[in-house]
């Protein structure tokens, strides 16, 4: 679902308290985030099903290391590729296991792939199998040797 950005609507602080206390867990209980706002439970459950509504929560998920799982290994790969099937592209991307993220981005590239594999040789078939997506003309990756930063959470308030 795609959020139109252009809504005349905006969420206001007990909107971004409850996004806060959920992006932090997603299973803390309405009746918590009710006694820390001083508000009634069913106030909460309206204003997250508002929430929900409007596209503003896309969904509760479970977050899994991917190190514990056996996906230890972390690549971006770049994507230079014809214009012109740049939407087959995306498709057959998004439709790949073990790719986890796929950006349209401004640049040398057309698009830029998080994926995660068990080890070398299955980022080798990974990259071999983009690389043989009709449309893509070159790749480029970048294997991650240490994740400094990576956070789900977005900051809403100061």
């Amino acid at each position: 679902m795609w959020l139109d950005v252009s809504m005349s609507w905006a969420i206001d602080e007990v909107d971004k308290v409850i996004l806060d206390m959920l992006q932090e867990d997603a299973r803390i209980s309405f009746r918590k985030i009710a006694e820390q706002l001083g508000v009634s439970e069913a106030t909460i459950f309206v204003r997250v099903k508002k929430l929900l509504e409007r596209g503003v929560i896309s969904r509760f998920t479970t977050i899994v290391s991917p190190e514990l799982v056996g996906k230890s290994l972390t690549a971006f790969v770049l994507i230079d590729a014809d214009p012109k099937k740049l939407p087959k592209v995306f498709e057959s991307l998004s439709e790949m296991d073990d790719t986890y993220e796929i950006y349209d981005v401004t640049g040398s590239y057309y698009a830029i792939v998080k994926i995660r594999a068990r080890d070398r040789d299955e980022l080798k078939k990974l990259i071999d199998n983009i690389g043989l997506v009709d449309g893509v003309t070159r790749t480029e990756t970048a294997i991650v040797l240490k994740s400094v930063k990576e956070n789900t959470k977005i900051k809403l308030r100061d």
